[in-house]
């Protein structure tokens, strides 16, 4: 419950009838029933700092939608508003955790009774890659449906291991059984998941092997192209490990038809954007992962300004992988786009883009843009 400033005269409806607010009262109510009051413009939150910020954030976002994503005055402030009330909405969840149901427990206990298997937490060998968000993964299927044509977990398993005939096979997914039930305190954080995501087949399975991991003292980068469903199984029942969660989400670029193309089986860009909302205005850390950017520079700078205001971490930006390769692909959309990512990529325009970015506060670049960095650095000193 909050103490909320009536900023001009109006109505609320009682049990016992209408009442009159006069201008100057304050009221005590939860941020879900002052939503509707802030939105309309007659109530502030009485907390000096909140509100301050709160005011701060809704000029600051109606001006960047205005001038960085070619809203209209209107569009941005009915945006700038949704956010106030997202803002009020996690202040609120913040200030309480609710532990997991003994429901939940009871699925978790019972999955650990029948678990077999070993244990599916790795240690990365390498500083690149998943190796700059942590330093263990944990993988508990393999397949996934979203069918992202630049996977480099399927081009391996592929070509590498041939443990699946095609691409096109890798999108079956089979749940491994593993088991996490004794999991240990690892010194570094463990990115679950890297070679799949959360989609149905592994959901239940998932959220189980969290909470092994998490119970036992690490910390957890959970990063996914995320479905409705698992995202809000995932925050009811782990409010209390928000502390030790990163809830990291993959966004390319803001281009739905694009997602599309490299990513036919993956949720579409308003599902994420719900997802990244939620998570944000349940009180979870947020981060997204522009990597592979399915989009030009001002596309990727778009991106940032669109998911900002509900980011608490970092937002990373990183190349494709062998772009090159797409170029001559049968699908003529996916070669064309494929061409002017090429385009993009090259060093010169890289380094463009990031000078663009420079000083915003939450832009955080991958080893292939970190590569195009030092290289530049470097010829810029041999020609001094």
């Amino acid at each position: 419950m909050l103490e909320y400033i009536a900023r001009a005269k109006f109505q609320i409806p009682t049990p016992q009838g209408q009442k009159i607010v006069s201008k100057g009262e304050v009221l005590r109510l939860s941020s879900l029933k002052a939503t509707a009051g802030v939105q309309r413009g007659v109530l502030l939150e009485k907390s000096v700092s909140g509100l301050q910020d709160i005011l701060h954030t809704v000029a600051a976002t109606t001006a960047v939608l205005v001038d960085k994503l070619q809203y209209s005055y209107d569009q941005a402030s009915k945006k700038a508003l949704r956010l106030a009330m997202s803002l009020l909405i996690r202040h609120e969840a913040l200030k309480t955790f609710r532990p997991p149901t003994p429901e939940f427990q009871d699925e978790v206990t019972e999955f650990n009774r029948t678990a077999t298997g070993k244990n599916p937490i790795t240690k990365i060998n390498s500083d690149k890659g998943a190796g700059e968000w942590a330093g263990y993964n944990c993988n508990i299927g393999e397949g996934c449906s979203h069918g992202c044509l630049y996977c480099y977990a399927s081009e391996i398993a592929v070509t590498r291991f041939k443990r699946v005939a095609s691409k096109e096979a890798w999108r079956d997914e089979k749940l491994i059984d593993v088991k996490t039930g004794k999991c240990k305190k690892y010194p570094e954080p463990i990115m679950f998941a890297t070679s799949h995501d959360i989609t149905g087949t592994y959901l239940q399975a998932y959220r189980c092997h969290l909470y092994n991991i998490l119970k036992a003292g690490n910390t957890v980068i959970l990063v996914s192209k995320p479905h409705r469903e698992s995202i809000e199984a995932i925050c009811s029942e782990f409010s209390s490990f928000r502390d030790t969660m990163i809830l990291r989400f993959t966004i390319g670029g803001l281009d739905d038809d694009a997602l599309k193309v490299w990513e036919p089986g993956a949720p579409s860009l308003s599902e994420r954007m719900w997802c990244l909302q939620y998570a944000f205005e349940q009180g979870f850390k947020t981060s997204v992962s522009a990597e592979p950017m399915l989009v030009n520079a001002e596309g990727a700078e778009q991106l940032y300004y669109a998911v900002e205001p509900f980011i608490t971490e970092d937002i990373w930006f990183g190349k494709m992988f062998k772009i090159g390769s797409y170029v001559k692909h049968r699908n003529p959309e996916v070669a064309q786009q494929a061409t002017e990512l090429q385009e993009f990529y090259k060093d010169d325009n890289i380094m463009q883009f990031v000078r663009r970015m420079t000083g915003l506060p939450k832009v955080a670049w991958k080893d292939s843009i970190k590569e195009v960095i030092q290289k530049n650095t470097k010829r810029n000193e041999v020609t001094e």
